[in-house]
């Protein structure tokens, strides 16, 4: 039951991801608004990876299994992200402070650290995701109970206002911010016979491609900040958007390097902090700070960013075979 929308929506959803990091790989000047727009419009694209995560956990209900999806999980998900984690807590103990850490991080002894790195993910600037869709896997079974009785979705909008005011940060409280979409994933996929002709309606691609931008300006102008609750909202929304888009479009859409790019998306989203991070180190070497960021080279970077990690997956994979997604996981 392969869902070519999906998975073209899934390539998509993991450039947002690179873009949204690759814009801290440039200097911006004081107040400027195309780094501001860049980032209410691109940052945050998490949002549409959990969205599609839920969508395939509905979609692939009719095999579930406890056991065997979460020994899946962990070989495809945990086991990657545990060892792709070894050179930055490496890095991060031993050679270099983290900047993002909570005040008296490094008071606690060698272990611990490694430990608070790994259940908080903060070592890598993506990997904080982790842990966090990790309780998702835990609570499985219950969504499956859930989806089965479908009352839950009733809640959906309840879910989507407590996800306004529960924020981002250690994995519980984005698990209860994320909540919300991931059960919009679920709801939109059990009801994809209903919903797929009405969100790939002209109307219905006019309306949420309309609140999209009404949200993203609203954000820029009336606003402080670009991670607010109204930046949620427009990611939510702009994910039926372009789920609604990649059902109409079809298979006019879909290509060999779509496909390539949504088979590795999971191994980019490990390895693109490790790329953007070092070619920021070797810019600040050779240059003394780094380039002024304009939307040429900003666009140049983030593509040129996805590319390459494309070639380093497709290169592990050709090496390793099927071992490699026990690695970088894909």
């Amino acid at each position: 039951m392969f869902l070519g929308y999906i998975h073209s929506f899934r390539a998509l959803a993991i450039f947002f991801i690179v873009a949204g990091h690759a814009i801290d790989a440039f200097v911006w000047d004081d107040g400027s608004n195309l780094e501001r727009a860049l980032r209410i419009l691109v940052s945050n694209g998490s949002t549409l990876f959990v969205f599609i995560a839920g969508y395939l956990f509905q979609h692939l209900s009719y095999k579930y299994q406890t056991r065997k999806y979460l020994s899946s999980k962990i070989k495809n998900v945990i086991l990657p992200y545990l060892i792709i984690s070894i050179p930055a807590i490496a890095i991060f103990v031993f050679v270099m402070h983290r900047q993002t850490v909570w005040q008296g991080f490094y008071d606690n002894p060698t272990w611990l650290q490694v430990f608070y790195f790994y259940i908080t993910g903060k070592h890598l600037a993506p990997l904080w995701f982790v842990p966090m869709i990790t309780l998702f896997y835990v609570v499985a079974p219950l969504l499956m109970v859930l989806d089965k009785n479908k009352k839950v979705y009733y809640l959906l909008p309840i879910f989507v206002v407590l996800s306004c005011f529960v924020g981002r940060g250690y994995a519980y409280a984005s698990f209860a911010h994320f909540f919300s979409v991931y059960l919009l994933g679920m709801f939109c996929s059990r009801y994809k016979v209903e919903l797929n002709p009405k969100l790939s309606s002209n109307s219905t691609l006019m309306i949420t491609g309309i609140g999209v931008i009404v949200l993203a300006l609203y954000e820029f102008y009336f606003m402080k900040g670009t991670m607010t609750y109204i930046n949620f909202l427009q990611k939510t929304l702009m994910s039926l958007f372009f789920l609604g888009l990649f059902i109409r479009l079809g298979e006019r859409i879909e290509s060999k390097f779509i496909g390539i790019v949504a088979d590795t998306s999971f191994g980019i989203f490990f390895i693109h902090s490790y790329i953007l991070t070092g070619g920021k180190m070797t810019i600040s070497y050779f240059n003394g700070t780094l380039v002024s960021g304009n939307v040429f080279i900003y666009s140049l970077v983030a593509i040129a960013t996805l590319l390459f990690c494309v070639l380093i997956i497709l290169t592990l994979k050709r090496m390793l075979g099927h071992y490699s997604r026990y690695i970088i996981g894909s």
